[in-house]
């Protein structure tokens, strides 16, 4: 076996060790007395299960305050012991989360947790000129309803199952118990915006690369609003749209 099959091995064997227990290590991995070996690990378990907790309590701030700290520390103790949780490190601990707590919690706290993760993977997201009003006013109607678009890298969209939590109570200013709330970096900055169910649907619809005539023709069909085009405005204004050469 080689050198890094070995290091592997042993490093699988820890990692092992740390999340199902002693019964798992093999005693060949360190030197000197088994009940030494164990405290150790124990203590590292203990070290790496509160760093994990610390990382949700930071993923998720607004979560932990809207249901109360002692509910959100029993939670998180429950879902960091989840095997298929126990996989992940601490930038990814939070995937499952949402999906986690949504069955015992109210709707509007697995909805916050699904935003702030959200919010998280937007700001880790790839960088992208967003496509701007000022860039489509200097084209003519042809090229104008001929562009390529596609949504922005940094874009996430979190349909709502219930009214906002209080965290997020100022969003209802924008628009009152929206169901949609889009997710964009524009720029260095993240921003919550609540959107339309018209909004809503032309970004599903700008997930593949699509002509901007497509996008119109979705804002368009709606003839219950004084301004069809406002929601194709407002996610443009928010740079979750960017331009695609072909």
């Amino acid at each position: 076996m080689s050198l890094k099959s070995i290091l592997e091995e042993s490093q699988n064997n820890f990692i092992d060790t740390i999340n199902q227990g002693p019964n798992a290590l093999n005693p060949d991995l360190f030197d000197g007395p088994i009940d030494r070996i164990i405290l150790g690990l124990k203590a590292h378990a203990n070290t790496i299960s509160h760093a994990r907790l610390v990382a949700l309590e930071e993923t998720f701030p607004m979560t932990r305050e809207a249901m109360g700290e002692d509910i959100f520390n029993g939670l998180t103790r429950e879902y960091v012991e989840l095997d298929h949780v126990k996989r992940h490190d601490n930038n990814e601990l939070g995937v499952h989360f949402e999906a986690f707590i949504r069955p015992t919690c109210a709707p509007e706290f697995a909805d916050l947790a699904a935003i702030e993760w959200a919010w998280l993977k937007s700001y880790n997201a790839a960088d992208a000129s967003p496509l701007s009003l000022e860039q489509l006013a200097q084209f003519d109607e042809e090229t104008l309803v001929a562009q390529n678009i596609t949504l922005h890298p940094a874009v996430q969209i979190i349909a709502l199952q219930a009214p906002l939590a209080q965290p997020l109570s100022e969003l209802n200013k924008i628009m009152h118990n929206p169901n949609t709330i889009l997710i964009t970096r524009p720029d260095a900055e993240v921003k919550l915006l609540p959107i339309d169910a018209i909004a809503a649907k032309l970004i599903y619809e700008s997930k593949l690369i699509t002509p901007m005539r497509n996008l119109l023709a979705i804002a368009t069909e709606t003839e219950d609003i004084n301004n069809p085009l406002q929601p194709l405005l407002t996610i443009i204004g928010a740079g979750a749209l960017t331009s695609v050469d072909t």
